[in-house]
């Protein structure tokens, strides 16, 4: 059995789009490829 870390959804809360990465936190030069805003505007999406 492998071991599977952990992922973390984050959703942009201006157009919606969602990235899951291996990390708590999305990396502070982090932009949303489809409107441009910054990590500020992301939230943790529970699974």
């Amino acid at each position: 059995m492998a071991d599977e870390k952990k992922q973390y959804t984050f959703r942009c809360t201006v157009c919606g789009y969602e990235v899951t990465i291996d990390e708590p936190e999305l990396p502070e030069d982090f932009v949303c490829p489809v409107c441009g805003v910054g990590r500020d505007f992301f939230e943790l999406v529970e699974n």
